[in-house]
This record gives C-alpha cells, sequence and structure tokens, in this order.
C-alpha cells in the first residue's frame, strides 16, 4: 500500500493544478487511509467551501467518492494504534526538526506511513519530502 499525504489526497478527489500526476502517481494501487486522513481531507474540502472555491454540492459528491472508494478498496482503513504513531513522531520530531524545521503534523504522516509500513510515501510538501527521505520512507517526485 503507498500512503499520500493529505494535500495529494485532496488532488484525487477535487481537480486542482497537479491531480493528473497523483492520479497517475496511484495507478491502481490502494492507499492508505487514517482517521487523520479523514479529518484533514474534510476540513480541506470544507476550506474549499469556505473560500467560495467549491459548492456544497462538489464537496458532498467528493465526499461520496471517499466512501464508494473505501468501500472498493481503493482507499484502505488503516487499524493503527495512535499513541504508538504519536510516540514515534515525537522520536522523529527530535531527531528531524532541528535540521529540517518540520511541522507537526507533517511528522505525524511520516510516521504513520513507516510505522504501518507504506511500500511509498508521496506528498508534494519539499519540508515533508525531506523528512520522509531523512526517516528512510520511500519517497520520488510526481
Amino acid at each position: 500500500m503507498i500512503y499520500l499525504d493529505t494535500g495529494c489526497l485532496v488532488k484525487l478527489y477535487y481537480p486542482e493544478p497537479e491531480s493528473a500526476a497523483v492520479i497517475r502517481r496511484v495507478a491502481g494501487r490502494p492507499v492508505i487511509y487514517t482517521p487523520l486522513h479523514e479529518l484533514e481531507l474534510a476540513n480541506a474540502l470544507n476550506q474549499k467551501r469556505f473560500h467560495q472555491q467549491a459548492t456544497e454540492q462538489q464537496i458532498t459528491a467528493a465526499l461520496a467518492l471517499i466512501q464508494a472508494d473505501l468501500a472498493s478498496g481503493v482507499l484502505v482503513a488503516a487499524a493503527s494504534v495512535w499513541q504508538m504513531h504519536f510516540q514515534s513522531a515525537v522520536q522523529h520530531s527530535m531527531s528531524h526538526t532541528p535540521t529540517i524545521g518540520c511541522r507537526s503534523l507533517d511528522i505525524l504522516h511520516c510516521a504513520v506511513a513507516a510505522d504501518l509500513q507504506a511500500v511509498e510515501f508521496i506528498t508534494t510538501d519539499g519540508r515533508q519530502s525531506r523528512l520522509a527521505q531523512a526517516m528512510g520512507l520511500t519517497w520520488s517526485p510526481l
């Protein structure tokens, strides 16, 4: 399975400039989906509505696609032990934030991907990609 940061996950369900590149990278492979993704994805989509970049109908359609992909196995709900992920994130923060300047949610995404043994980590965020590489995650640019 592969792990997408939320910015890339949004691009699968709402058209953005790099959506086509993310879709090509996923190419039918199952994608890990966590409660963190669920929260951040719902919030990102509703931020689009708040900023009048999307209608209620567009957001409803995107959320329905997410549910359909969960049901079909495109998105795979990850059974996680969040305490373990947060402890791992703290350790990675201590190791990498002084040199990379990581944000806490970037660290948490990378820690979850590592803990769940994702075969690939996909992000368009430069700082997060440096963290993923420093942690030994398989990462490559879009």
